[in-house]
């Protein structure tokens, strides 16, 4: 029997899960592996098979020498360069995918734009966009730092954040890049978004002086002052790059 190839839009779709799950549950009996099988007319172990190709060119998991099915890796090796070209684009087309996938009616891009109205509709279309785009950013980040802070290892999912470390604002073409972001609870997150935490590039917590100097309360010692020169808890996949942290450290740290 000759194997049905497989779609762009079901391998968005599988790329899609690769980030919702942990590494260790890239397994045909898991129930999400099972439910996206079933919706696409394919095998759970066709699906876990394809969840292991995209491990196998996953940078961070290089370096366990993951293998995947080697018939299929050149259409697997494809979508990862185009994340890696354009992290934002196809965080949009696999999350729009999935909305669509279960049953949610997510509008498309109009061509064209001639009146007031179109331009309305156009903004929301925009809007709908970063949404998507930051739903994906949101839910890779707090998988790979198995929804815990990584500052403090609060694994509250309700007070977990998946904070920018260079702005979304600033820097379009890292705003879907995991390796641009930290787990951190709404604390931290606040903390270093104002600037009054950073990262050194040996990954250790630097506080700035206004921070220090605050005066003292317990949580204050608790949430900060404890955490001083600790080091970052690593996420298992993505982990933050030199040029991010710097980056943070001279634009957005208050010395």
């Amino acid at each position: 029997m000759i194997s049905r190839k497989w779609t762009r839009d079901e391998l968005l779709l599988a790329f899609s899960l690769y980030f919702r799950l942990p590494f260790g549950k890239l397994h045909r009996r898991n129930p999400e592996v099972i439910q996206l099988a079933r919706r696409i007319g394919r095998t759970p172990d066709a699906v876990a098979m394809k969840l292991v190709n995209f491990a196998s060119f996953d940078p961070h998991h290089q370096a366990r020498q993951v293998s995947g099915l080697g018939n299929a890796s050149k259409l697997d090796k494809s979508i990862w360069e185009e994340f890696s070209n354009n992290h934002e684009q196809l965080a949009f087309e696999c999350e729009h995918l999935y909305e669509l996938n279960q049953g949610n009616d997510i509008p498309v891009q109009e061509e064209h734009v001639e009146d007031d109205v179109s331009h309305r509709e156009t903004e929301r279309l925009q809007t709908v966009r970063t949404r998507l785009v930051q739903q994906f950013f949101r839910r890779a980040v707090l998988v790979g730092y198995e929804h815990r802070c990584a500052m403090c290892g609060l694994g509250i999912k309700k007070l977990l954040v998946a904070s920018h470390i260079i702005p979304w604002n600033q820097n379009v073409e890292r705003r879907a890049d995991p390796s641009n972001g930290l787990a951190l609870c709404t604390i931290h997150d606040r903390a270093f978004d104002r600037g009054l935490i950073a990262i050194h590039d040996d990954l250790t917590i630097l506080l700035s002086q206004e921070l220090i100097s605050y005066e003292e309360h317990p949580l204050h010692r608790t949430a900060f002052l404890d955490i001083e020169g600790k080091s970052l808890t690593l996420p298992t996949r993505f982990i933050p790059t030199a040029e991010t942290l710097s980056y943070h450290r001279t634009h957005i740290f208050v010395h």
